[in-house]
């Protein structure tokens, strides 16, 4: 869906988002819950291997000094959560031409400048009660540069305190500063869902949908309800995936086809000819990652789950990390 995927790459264009899942203040009703911990994720150590690393050569540096300079943001420290509830039309299903957004920034901000950078930089707004709600497709541009286009309904950005920005979709910003003004809480979600999320140790990814209120095109996955966790306990990177489907049939179906993708790509991991040392390695541990896969589930229900050296892991992404930065320029060369 272009206008939901939109809406999302809104609140990417702030940075990578930290903080633990938190729907207080989101509207209730979502059919998508999306959370982004990246403070948790700091303090594992894939975070921190990944961040000794260092960034790769990308806009992403642009942009945080943009932040910095012209908003008062730093990047890296300022902005602590980010959640994103997804919500339907009227008719309750959510479509490309009637789904609404509500995204959370929670943090540190000046609201007082970012307001200014806005008008300063003549974002078109209007006001929403007591605030100023900016478009926020023009407050981004205006701000980092033109963002990629897209098909996309209007949005509105506003700074409601000095802890928190909201995004929402045009015709959902009221329903979306009143459930902030009453600090609801949209964590409608099965007890199976909210046990899962609460299991996550240091978890710093977190989804839950409700495919069943989706009307899309073409979709032949039979996925009724779908959770996604990821995180890392005091040794191990973990991920848990669940999934609920319209029939006992598809899931049977779904969790014998990641059984056969799990013995293929074990097939195609044991040849290493021509390989270096470093890539061995790296192949070894993917290997054994792909290993340690559990794909289970019963009736209508498939499960995979995965529990891996964080240490292998966090030394797997930092070689990737590495090659990327050595290649970034050749790229640039070759052009």
């Amino acid at each position: 869906m272009k206008r939901l995927t939109s809406i999302l790459l809104l609140a990417l264009a702030l940075v990578p988002a930290r903080g633990a899942l938190n729907t207080d203040g989101l509207p209730a009703g979502a059919a998508v819950i999306a959370g982004f911990d990246l403070a948790a994720f700091y303090t594992t150590q894939l975070g921190q291997a990944v961040m000794k690393a260092g960034p790769i050569n990308t806009g992403n540096s642009t942009d945080s000094k943009s932040a910095k300079d012209k908003l008062g943001i730093d990047t890296q420290k300022d902005i602590h959560a980010v959640v994103l509830g997804v919500y339907p039309g009227a008719d309750g299903k959510l479509s490309e031409k009637n789904a609404q957004g509500v995204i959370l920034v929670r943090g540190k901000f000046d609201p007082a400048k970012i307001n200014a950078a806005a008008k300063d930089a003549k974002v078109p707004s209007t006001p929403a009660g007591k605030y100023q709600a900016w478009e926020a497709r023009a407050f981004f541009d205006a701000i980092f540069g033109p963002r990629p286009k897209g098909d996309n309904g209007e949005a509105y950005l506003v700074v409601y305190s000095a802890d928190l920005i909201a995004i929402a979709s045009k015709d959902f910003l009221d329903r979306a500063l009143t459930a902030l003004e009453k600090n609801t809480k949209a964590e409608l979600l099965p007890n199976e869902v909210r046990t899962k999320f609460n299991a996550a140790t240091k978890g710093w990814v977190f989804l839950y949908a409700d495919a069943t209120r989706a009307k899309m095109k073409d979709d032949s996955s039979g996925i009724n309800e779908l959770t996604f966790v990821l995180g890392e306990n005091a040794s191990d990177l973990q991920l848990s995936i669940a999934a609920n489907f319209i029939t006992a049939e598809k899931a049977t179906s779904i969790r014998k086809q990641a059984k056969g993708l799990q013995a293929f790509a074990m097939i195609g991991l044991m040849n290493d000819d021509g390989k270096t040392p470093a890539e061995k390695e790296d192949l070894q541990t993917l290997a054994e990652l792909i290993q340690k896969i559990r794909v289970g589930g019963e009736a209508n229900r498939a499960t995979l789950d995965l529990d891996f050296s964080a240490e292998k892991s966090a030394k797997a992404i930092v070689h990737a990390i590495e090659k990327a930065q050595k290649e970034k320029p050749k790229a640039h060369a070759a052009k």
